[in-house]
């Protein structure tokens, strides 16, 4: 279903952004198949989008979570969750990742230095810091929708954009509100 949501309206992000929604997306909640549910996946998912992969059970798990850490923080954006326990919820991974400053054509980039899972991490996060410095990162979001969070990327003119998908998520939520004023 999310995937047809994606060709109705854009939520592409832009450049490497558009990487850390994908690691977001990567389950399609609330039940749908997860790319990350097994070392072999979570590799091969890595492995297509230029990341580090896992190495065993336990780093896959890590990803996992680190994942819902990170939606936990795109639905702060949304003005869903407070930002201080979103941040706080990435506080492990973070102490975790590693990285190292290395310069690539004369620009200063920013690379894991560590290996596994907490490579991920740390490339995952050092794509964050960059749209942070480039006014980006408030845009990426999660729907409102408590059972879609899918992430996406805000590209209206204001920044206000609620849902990933006007279309879908939006109508529902709008019509289950009118239901609930309807019934008091």
């Amino acid at each position: 279903m999310l995937r047809a949501m994606a060709a109705l309206e854009p939520v592409e992000a832009s450049g490497p952004l558009e990487t850390l929604r994908l690691f977001v997306n990567t389950i399609d909640l609330p039940e749908g198949p997860d790319q990350l549910a097994t070392p072999a996946e979570a590799s091969a998912w890595c492995r297509a989008h230029d990341l580090p992969p896992p190495t065993n059970r336990l780093q896959t798990q890590r990803l996992r979570d680190f994942r819902e850490a990170m939606r936990g923080v795109l639905f702060a954006n949304n003005g869903e969750l407070d930002p201080q326990a979103a941040w706080a919820a990435l506080e492990p991974y973070v102490r975790g990742a590693k990285l190292a400053m290395v310069l690539r054509n004369d620009a200063p980039v920013l690379l894991p230095a560590v290996g596994g899972a907490d490579a991920t991490v740390a490339a995952l996060l050092a794509i964050m810091y960059d749209a942070m410095l480039r006014g980006t990162w408030s845009r990426l979001r999660a729907c409102r929708k408590s059972t879609c969070r899918f992430a996406y990327f805000d590209r209206s003119k204001n920044g206000s954009r609620a849902w990933c998908s006007m279309a879908t998520c939006g109508n529902r939520e709008k019509a289950q509100r009118r239901r609930q004023r309807e019934h008091a």
